[in-house]
């Protein structure tokens, strides 16, 4: 089971991982591939219903680094807000 929030949806949370995707230039199917999760996982997380394992944000974060999506200067300013939006929201692995 992944960790959902049952709840309102968080759209800032969903935003910013639809951003970074996108950025990075992958589509919901191959982001789930490289992720090792489905491409429904990463609709849902994009449509703030449900959020990744820390695992899964953690790569995400990884590849968003390596593929230099990140404005130069404010990579770690960028990566804390995007952990800082998904707060305890993330199940832990």
């Amino acid at each position: 089971m992944t960790g959902s929030s049952y709840g309102e949806r968080d759209y800032a949370f969903g935003q910013l991982m639809l951003t970074l995707r996108t950025t990075i230039g992958l589509t919901q199917a191959s982001l789930g591939d490289l992720l090792g999760v489905s491409r429904r996982a990463v609709a849902e997380w994009e449509g703030g219903s449900n959020y990744p394992k820390v695992e899964r944000l953690k790569q995400l974060i990884a590849l968003g680094v390596l593929q230099q999506v990140f404005p130069a200067g404010r990579e770690v300013e960028e990566i804390r807000a995007l952990w800082f939006v998904a707060g305890a929201c993330v199940p832990s692995c």
